[in-house]
């Protein structure tokens, strides 16, 4: 199916984005993919993550991948002709995103009760790395520090040596929870009639994340017991690997069937401690499992019902059966040439919310907004 003929749920919302980085744009471009119109407001040089990592003909591709669906102006906001540019966006928009360091929006004459006199009616998210005060508010926040304060990285070293994803974790989950406060925001906005100022940072943010599981044995004030969860470990098989999960009784056993040794089973129950139990389980099956595919061994879980599942490559993702039919990818024509981008990972009433515009040139937009 394709939606794009269709009215999305935020058609009609205008939103001025003045972020750079991945929070707050990918927030936006989320925003952008549910139909807001987002007007990307970026310096003379740009949004420093233009250029940022792996590049084609120029153009970053993490920042291709987080900013999407927009339209692009150039303002130099330390120039008044340009502030007063970008006030006049402001006049009549929904929302205003911005992720600068703390009171930087105040400043310049862009505080939240400065804008509220402009526009009585919008809502202005406000993204920082450590929130709005205290100690760490005008230090400068990025994906791995804010990682390793939230206890993350200590975490993910199961009793080695703590290392930060390779994924920017802190700033994606940012961006999920900013879209939904958007959302929320415009909705308090409605609801009330009034201006609304909603305020949030990474480190908020991926604690919040972080807090169901990781914080297990933390949640009751007086349990003060060791971590319980053992880590989940990759599993090598003859030609690549892959991740079991059996988390019941019945999975474990017919896992141990699978694997031609169910009287393993036995032997397992009689180590009383969880996390030493998983420990010598994942240490017993390790070497059968060597014995066969990856392919093999899914059948043969397939077959029994056990959760397991192959540790793909990027490369492998794409080519995937399920992502295949779920329709995830589309390709898109930008500026520089031809590009895989992912639609939004829902559907509305069976419609599939695909995107239909690349992330936008620099500046592209000015002539269209702005007379001079």
């Amino acid at each position: 199916m394709n939606s794009s003929a269709n009215a999305r749920p935020l058609e009609g919302c205008k939103v001025v984005e003045a972020c750079s980085y991945i929070s707050g744009p990918f927030c936006a471009q989320m925003l952008a993919d549910l139909g807001a119109d987002v007007i990307k407001v970026e310096p003379p040089t740009g949004d420093p993550y233009r250029n940022f990592g792996h590049s084609w003909e120029g153009v970053g591709t993490v920042w291709t991948n987080s900013n999407r669906g927009k339209r692009s102006v150039v303002l130099d906001l330390k120039s008044p002709k340009d502030l007063e540019h970008f006030r006049s966006l402001l006049v009549d928009a929904d929302l205003y995103i911005e992720n600068w360091r703390p009171h930087v929006s105040a400043s310049l004459g862009l505080g939240f009760g400065q804008l509220s006199e402009l526009n009585p009616r919008l809502v202005q998210l406000s993204i920082t790395g450590y929130g709005a005060d205290g100690e760490l508010a005008k230090e400068p926040a990025f994906d791995a520090l804010i990682q390793g304060r939230t206890g993350l990285l200590s975490y993910e070293a199961a009793g080695g040596a703590p290392r930060a994803t390779n994924s920017f974790l802190a700033d994606k989950v940012a961006a999920i929870f900013a879209a939904q406060m958007a959302l929320a925001g415009l909705r308090e906005r409605d609801r009330t009639g009034k201006p609304v100022h909603l305020e949030t940072s990474m480190l908020d943010m991926l604690s919040y994340f972080n807090f169901p599981d990781m914080f297990h044995n933390r949640t009751y004030l007086d349990d003060d017991a060791p971590c319980t969860l053992a880590p989940q470990p990759v599993l090598a098989t003859q030609d690549g690997y892959m991740v079991l999960s059996p988390v019941s009784g019945k999975q474990l056993s017919r896992t141990l069937e699978a694997l031609g040794h169910p009287e393993w089973k036995e032997e397992l129950k009689r180590i009383a401690d969880r996390k030493a139990m998983t420990h010598a389980f994942f240490e017993r099956i390790a070497a059968p499992l060597r014995e066969r595919t990856t392919a093999e061994w899914l059948a043969r879980f397939r077959e029994l019902d056990v959760p397991a599942g192959p540790v793909n490559e990027p490369s492998d993702h794409l080519r995937d059966p399920q992502v295949r039919h779920n329709e995830l990818y589309v390709e898109l024509e930008s500026s520089a040439g031809r590009l895989r981008a992912i639609r939004y990972p829902a559907r509305i009433n069976g419609e599939l919310l695909r995107p239909t515009r690349a992330a936008p040139v620099l500046g592209e937009a000015n002539g269209e907004l702005f007379a001079d």
